[in-house]
């Protein structure tokens, strides 16, 4: 049994420029979370673009390894024509992380700086690597994880979809065993900045059903946020077969 819930907010920000989008058919599921960068609605427009190829190719491509290619490949090559097509080169770019969950095995791919968790009982079991400045800096042992959220350069990204000179990179997890995860997020960097893994967790392990794991950690990142201009935020949370592990 695969439950989820969704949340998008357009924070203090004058345009929401995030899309998500979920797909089922048959078993399989696709869940989907992109934040467009430019201001303006360009953003929109690119995550948009991202959101409608990854459910055009879901329906065509069994493979999901070939699935989750094309969504980054040829939806990049989408969202270039449609700038050439509007005339903006420069700002209409996007993030994305997805996770396609197929008979009891989950595959997350990202680009960016949006975020793709699977939780285990009571700890983290895997977290996506941010395609930016400050998690490089962590790699090189220069910052702690923990710096992250608070750094200098925390919106500046190495990779990202729409950029028309460089080879497109996404990330890819290993395969991994629905049987032995409890909970997937996927959100944008508007989400995760104002809370952190420790709390996700503890939201986790108090809530009755996904909404309410959502709706719990909505009202911290209102608190965490109440004195900043908050950015788009946005979610998707999926729980597998959660009740049996609180026994």
């Amino acid at each position: 049994m695969i439950r989820y819930a969704i949340l998008t907010e357009q924070g203090n920000r004058e345009y929401q420029e995030d899309s998500v989008f979920v797909c089922q058919e048959n078993g399989r599921q696709l869940f989907l979370v992109a934040d467009g960068l430019g201001g303006h609605g360009n953003g929109k427009e690119a995550s948009h673009t991202i959101a409608e190829c990854a459910g055009k190719f879901f329906g065509e491509e069994e493979d999901n390894d070939k699935l989750i290619q094309r969504i980054f490949l040829e939806g990049n090559q989408q969202l270039i024509k449609k700038q050439g097509e509007m005339g903006n080169f420069h700002t209409m770019k996007t993030t994305c992380v997805l996770a396609v969950v197929d008979h009891g095995v989950i595959r997350i791919a990202h680009v960016g700086d949006s975020r793709g968790y699977l939780f285990q009982k009571r700890r983290v079991l895997f977290q996506t690597l941010d395609h930016s400045v400050p998690q490089m800096l962590v790699q090189s042992g220069e910052i702690r994880e923990k710096e992250i959220r608070k750094h200098p350069d925390r919106n500046k990204l190495l990779r990202v979809l729409g950029e028309r000179e460089k080879e497109v990179k996404y990330t890819v997890s290993p395969a991994l065993s629905r049987e032995n995860i409890d909970a997937l997020l996927l959100c944008s960097d508007g989400f995760w900045e104002y809370i952190t893994e420790t709390y996700m967790l503890k939201y986790l392990r108090r809530a009755k059903n996904v909404k309410e794991w959502l709706d719990a950690m909505k009202l911290h990142i209102h608190k965490a946020g109440r004195k900043e201009k908050r950015d788009n935020c946005s979610a998707i949370g999926v729980w597998f077969d959660k009740e049996k592990i609180w026994l």
